[in-house]
């Protein structure tokens, strides 16, 4: 478990990031020194988690993980940001709709608190209530830190999930230095 930090956690950004394919932890390690060329300095990592696919099938197990991070950038260029790194570090979307395997995945989950609804950016992330590859690492950095842009903390919304053991650390030394 990463150590808590005492920080405003309404000031901080939390990326949700996912990849099942090539190098997996090389791609996140990618994302890493990516992201902090735009101005989004990771803070933290949680634990590496290993999970099956979410939303469609794959013999390729995903690795996932929250970055914690600080940036002056607004919402929609985080976004632009995190595009660019994907497509940098190799990822091809090759469907129009649907979820498919992919080298990364960068989700913006939460932004600084804020609730934004626009067709190409919606804070907090869609579905992260639904997903326990986002809620155990969230958990991780936030413990019971309430966010008042979901109306609650990620210990609740970890124990919604009947299988607390899944998923399970793979890889859980910091990936930034602290």
């Amino acid at each position: 478990m990463v150590s808590q930090k005492k920080s405003n956690f309404k000031e901080l950004i939390y990326i949700g990031v996912g990849t099942n394919l090539g190098d997996r932890l090389g791609n996140i390690r990618h994302a890493i020194e990516e992201l902090n060329q735009f101005d989004i300095q990771i803070i933290r990592t949680a634990s590496v988690y290993e999970t099956p696919a979410w939303g469609f099938e794959s013999d390729d197990l995903f690795l996932n993980t929250v970055f914690e991070c600080s940036s002056p950038i607004k919402p929609m260029d985080c976004l632009k940001a995190t595009q660019f790194v994907e497509k940098k570090i190799g990822r091809k979307k090759t469907l129009k709709e649907g979820y498919e395997s992919r080298i990364i995945d960068l989700d913006i989950l939460l932004f600084k608190d804020q609730q934004i609804y626009l067709p190409e950016l919606t804070i907090p992330h869609t579905y992260i209530t639904e997903r326990q590859f986002v809620i155990t690492p969230m958990h991780e950095l936030t413990d019971s830190f309430f966010f008042d842009s979901l109306n609650s903390n990620f210990e609740e919304l970890k124990n919604k999930f009947k299988n607390s053991d899944f998923p399970f650390v793979v890889y859980n030394p910091p990936l930034v230095k602290q």
